[in-house]
């Protein structure tokens, strides 16, 4: 990295800092020297982030609302998930991108935050007459899957329960 100009050295510095406050703000664990968020940049990021701050135009490139600006990032949805900000799971890459790279994905498990927030823009809205033929048409000839023993178990012991509780009651 050594066509990096003490000016870019100073943005990326400020921006490094300000990136660990707010993912410990967050509650995350950072673990990102100054040195490894450097090494997460190629070398077309720095270069354009150097022909930005040479032109002096820096501030519109990076510019909060552009899809196109750098921005400090996780790898994947596991990887937020994991809350440890490190090497390995942070990745400097365009707006854009990275909302697309941390959405879930098949097999991830959704973060507890995320479900409540799926769960609260979906209270109070009923379904149109015709997405429930689509769920119900969706459904039709497919088999559903049984209980799981450990699922049987679970409810026979909530059962088991539920009666010695009303027994005691009498």
């Amino acid at each position: 990295m050594e066509n990096i100009s003490t000016q870019l050295i100073a943005y990326l510095r400020s921006w490094h800092s300000t990136t660990v406050r707010r993912k410990t703000d967050a509650g995350m664990i950072v673990n990102l020297t100054f040195d490894e968020f450097l090494s997460l940049f190629e070398k077309r990021q720095l270069s354009s982030l150097q022909k930005a701050i040479d032109a002096d135009r820096i501030r519109y490139q990076q510019d909060e609302k552009s899809p196109y600006a750098y921005v400090a990032t996780w790898k994947s949805y596991a990887a937020c998930s994991s809350g440890i900000y490190n090497i390995e799971t942070a990745l400097i890459c365009s707006r854009m991108k990275s909302s697309k790279i941390n959405l879930p994905t098949a097999g991830d498990k959704l973060r507890p935050s995320h479900c409540a927030s799926i769960s609260k823009s979906l209270a109070g809205k009923g379904k149109t007459e015709e997405h429930c033929l689509a769920i119900s048409d969706a459904k039709k000839g497919k088999k559903i899957a049984g209980w799981t023993e450990e699922r049987k178990a679970a409810r026979r012991t909530l059962r088991q329960a539920q009666e010695a509780a009303k027994r005691a009651g009498r």
